[in-house]
């Protein structure tokens, strides 16, 4: 059913992506809930663990149940955390999950996700940081800026050419 824990090979962080962090305990039997920073939209049944970050080394955690609690919030229940006070080491720890399970670019809600990406325009190089993504137009518009400079592009496909969620960059 389960990969061996001790076969997984170790893993780099640049292999990975931030899903979230463990900010609360949930119950005494050692259940967590795992912030989902920015909303990613995941297939529970596709995941078998997290990578919890122990001395900026990632730490397979193997879990028993996930179930989304709220909008942005997961319950998880790992399988080798059993009580409060295992539960209580890895409190406040970063969650790490492999690139494979970030969704594909189109089913991600981009607005608040690409805040803070480096714009890389094709001829100019980049030209700024993302400030906020204004959907109140008619057309949705992605601000950037460079210190005093602001630019405003069309968030359209004419205009985004990719958006690399791992290197954080807008082209």
């Amino acid at each position: 059913r389960r990969k061996n824990k001790r076969s997984l090979k170790p893993v780099k962080k640049q292999d990975c992506f931030l899903l979230g962090t463990i900010f609360k305990l949930h119950g005494y039997r050692g259940d967590i809930n795992i912030y989902n920073d920015n909303d990613i939209p995941l297939v529970f049944t596709d995941i078998d663990f997290f990578y919890i970050e122990e001395n900026n080394e990632l730490i397979p955690y193997f879990t028993k149940s996930i179930r989304p609690k709220m909008k942005k919030i997961l319950l998880v229940k790992f399988e080798d955390v059993d009580s409060e006070e295992q539960a209580v080491k890895i409190l406040k720890r970063k969650v790490y999950l492999p690139n494979k399970f970030l969704p594909k670019i189109e089913d991600i809600n981009h607005d608040k996700l690409i805040v803070g990406f480096d714009v890389i325009d094709n001829t100019l190089g980049k030209i700024g940081k993302v400030d906020f993504v204004n959907d109140k137009t008619s057309q949705k518009l992605i601000i950037v800026k460079d210190g005093e400079k602001e630019f405003f592009i069309p968030f359209h496909d004419n205009f985004v050419l990719n958006i690399d969620l791992t290197k954080k960059i807008l082209e």
